[in-house]
């Protein structure tokens, strides 16, 4: 049954990759951040599924962890993306440094997780300090997932941009990170019970089937689906873009570019 569970994993995130890597082709730059690490994340999920179904080893469950530093940038990068469409005047600068920013504290928190759970995977010595690593690196992710619900709260409190088109693209893809949000909550808090407890049943790679999915495959299965809808909804919104910085106010934007007659 993990055998099952992982090819089918392997199989699904192989099929989402297609259209993501679509996707930061279409969003340009503003979308870059997003889209691209949510093409990583595909990425490390195809390959820990494909190595736990040949084994369900130490490194199978550290990528599994690790998984969730480019899902957390992820939906990071698509929060950057939905505030240019949709803010009026959003101060560019300050948007991508605040994106850049958030980074930091991921990667930190990503990493020291990934050393304490090794360690802990190994049984190496001593096993308390392995524990303490892999709390705090948790702990870290887990503020950074805090920090972005926050973001988005306020993100819909701006006022919206002049352009009709543009602030409905940008509130599409502000939209899609409330239930994704809620959904990669639910990985995080499970990954930090599991880590700190180390309860065998509750293991990312090798627990209990029915807690493995319902807390740590569809979480993260269905998150994904959210946010390929909403790129593939929004994919014209680039152009869009340009021609409003350029001035140009009469392109009436459709989100399936269906042209008029």
């Amino acid at each position: 049954m993990t055998d099952s569970l992982s090819a089918a994993e392997c199989a699904l995130y192989a099929i989402l990759f297609i259209p993501v890597a679509f996707l930061v082709v279409r969003h340009g730059i503003h979308g870059l951040l997003g889209w691209l690490f949510l093409a990583v994340f595909c990425t490390l999920r195809i390959i820990g599924a494909g190595m736990a179904i040949k084994d369900s080893s130490p490194a199978a469950s550290i990528i599994s962890n690790v998984g969730l530093s480019p899902i957390l940038l992820a939906v990071a990068g698509i929060l950057h993306e939905a505030r240019t469409y949709r803010i009026h005047k959003v101060e560019q600068k300050q948007e991508w440094a605040f994106a850049i920013a958030y980074h930091i504290p991921v990667v930190v928190g990503v990493a020291i997780t990934a050393v304490g759970s090794s360690k802990l995977q190994h049984h190496e010595q001593p096993i308390e300090k392995s524990e303490k690593l892999v709390k705090a690196g948790l702990a870290i992710l887990a503020v950074c997932w805090g920090i972005l619900v926050a973001w988005t709260a306020i993100s819909f409190k701006a006022p919206k941009a002049r352009n009709a088109d543009r602030a409905n693209a940008g509130t599409v893809l502000l939209g899609s990170n409330v239930p994704a949000l809620v959904l990669i909550g639910v990985r995080v808090f499970y990954s930090v019970v599991a880590l700190s407890t180390q309860k065998s049943y509750l293991n990312p790679t090798t627990g209990t089937l029915p807690i493995r999915v319902i807390l740590g495959f569809l979480p993260e299965l269905i998150a994904t689906i959210i946010y390929v809808a909403a790129g593939l909804k929004t994919q014209g919104v680039a152009k869009l873009l340009h021609l409003d910085n350029r001035g140009d106010e009469s392109l009436v934007y459709k989100f399936h570019a269906v042209p008029t007659a």
